[in-house]
Formats: structure tokens, C-alpha cells, sequence
């Protein structure tokens, strides 16, 4: 995904969405401290950009401001989601929804069957984001978030009945 998209998910609020790219890093470690208890390192990151086979990572930005991403990786013919995170200041406001649905969409131009994700249970509007895009609780994975002792929530979306 080098094509730069651009959509207004809201009144005067144009996102645009773009691959990922190494001068992002410093915006989006921010934004990953911010959101996670275990944030994802720049190493983690950058593995991703350059060497994962499987990952297409991109952003959304405001401008020149990053206020979300996401890491999907494409295995065969499945989706994972690795992670999505908005920045703080932008949630509730669609971009999240937007990430989401431009992985499907690129999981369906790539045949996927399904797609999975998982989320900390407490993640209360996350999981209604995904339930509200037809992801279906799979299974728990307990204490999956380890200095929290928190599950995480296995969601699904079947990507053939779309």
C-alpha cells in the first residue's frame, strides 16, 4: 500500500492512509506508550517494516500528524490483525474503523477466508468496534496481557460470508 488513500470520516476530519515508513517511528512509539502497558518497541516496528514477509503496516494521519495504525499480517490465507492503536485524542471519531476496513478490504483482494484479532476483555469500545464490523468472540486466552493478568479476547470475522 504505497497509494496514498484519503477519506472525511467526519465534518472537516480528512484521514489519509499510507504504508508505514521508518521517519513514522517517532510519532507512532509515542502513541504505542501512550495506549499500551506492553507497548511494541521502534525495533518491533521496524522489524515489521523490513523484514516480516507476512506484515503491511500502515498509518492514518491528520496532515502530517499520525493518529493511528495498524499491523496486519497476512499469512496464507488469513488475516491477523498485531495491532491497531489511535492515538488518544482521536478515538471515538471512525479512524479505527477506517484502519480496520482497509485491512478487510486488503484481506479480501488477497483471498483471505478470515480474519483474527485479539483485545484486552477490558477493551470495551474496542470489542464493540469489532463486534459492530462483524467480528464474533472465538475463545479467551487467559492472562494473555502478562503485568496485567489480563485475558485477551480472540475475536473472528469470517471473510467468505462478507
Amino acid at each position: 500500500m504505497n497509494q496514498i488513500v484519503s477519506i472525511e470520516i467526519a465534518a472537516g476530519l480528512r484521514i489519509h492512509l499510507r504504508a508505514m515508513q521508518l521517519e513514522d517511528l517517532p510519532q507512532i512509539v509515542a502513541i504505542e506508550a501512550q495506549s499500551h502497558l506492553e507497548p511494541w518497541t521502534q525495533h518491533a516496528f521496524r522489524a515489521e517494516m523490513e523484514t516480516s514477509l507476512v506484515a503491511q503496516p500502515f498509518v492514518a494521519l491528520r496532515q502530517d500528524e499520525i493518529v493511528g495504525y495498524i499491523v496486519p499480517w497476512f499469512v496464507a490465507d488469513e488475516l491477523q490483525i498485531a495491532n491497531i492503536t489511535v492515538k488518544e485524542s482521536f478515538r471515538q471519531l471512525g479512524v479505527g474503523r477506517l484502519l480496520l476496513a482497509h485491512a478487510l478490504e486488503l484481506a479480501q483482494q488477497r483471498h483471505c477466508r478470515v480474519a483474527y484479532l485479539e483485545v484486552r476483555d477490558s477493551n470495551a469500545a474496542a470489542r464493540a468496534l469489532y463486534a459492530s464490523m462483524g467480528f464474533v468472540v472465538e475463545g479467551v486466552r487467559p492472562k494473555y496481557y502478562g503485568r496485567a493478568q489480563e485475558d485477551a479476547i480472540l475475536m473472528k470475522k469470517d471473510l467468505l460470508e462478507a
